[in-house]
């Protein structure tokens, strides 16, 4: 599943060469900046999926008394969309550092992910939503899992490109109340290089 989520975002597959030598993890630690010119605009992606930043479909209009059906998964939707749109602010800068059992994923200033290699685990996200997280190191790649309640899915592969000093970074977000999952392509460029 992963690996055919992969190939549908376009990314590097690396072969995984010959079964009998022992391949190295890739190095994925340091700070890494967001290049904005190879990278997929995350705000008008997330807009795409999430739909207009109010209510729609009529919801809370205030025009009755009795509750419109719809009023309560829009406003989680739109909650959902704020939040999405507050992640994608701190797409900017990524530090990841890796030991051969953890991989730490820290975004913008605030946020830390921590996934761990050996073993499925179970966290907490930013809104306090129990996810079901698993990470692997596969064919010179770093494959992530979250899962949630709602449909919450979230898939990341990130792959090294060391010839020109770039991370790939492909994520696909899927949630019950987005219109579509969100696919994106972002390439950061190790800083001080």
């Amino acid at each position: 599943m992963l690996r055919a989520m992969a190939v549908s975002l376009g990314l590097l597959l690396v072969p995984a060469g010959n079964a009998a030598v022992a391949e190295e993890p890739p190095d994925l630690r340091g700070t890494w900046r967001l290049d904005v010119q190879r990278s997929d605009d995350a705000r008008a992606r997330i807009a795409e999926v999430a739909g207009p930043p109010q209510l729609m479909g009529g919801g809370a209009s205030g025009l009755t008394i009795l509750p419109e059906l719809n009023t309560r998964s829009e406003v989680e939707r739109l909650e959902l969309r704020a939040w999405m749109m507050s992640v994608a602010e701190q797409l900017g800068r990524l530090e990841i550092e890796q030991t051969t059992d953890e991989v730490k994923l820290y975004l913008g200033d605030d946020s830390l992910r921590i996934f761990y290699l050996t073993r499925e685990h179970v966290r907490q996200d930013g809104r306090g939503r129990k996810l079901r997280s698993s990470a692997r190191l596969e064919g010179g790649q770093l494959f992530l899992e979250e899962l949630g309640d709602k449909g919450l899915k979230l898939v990341e592969v990130l792959t090294p490109v060391p010839s020109v000093g770039w991370l790939i970074h492909a994520l696909r977000f899927e949630h019950s109340l987005l219109k579509q999952p969100l696919n994106l392509r972002l390439v950061y460029v190790r800083e001080g290089e």
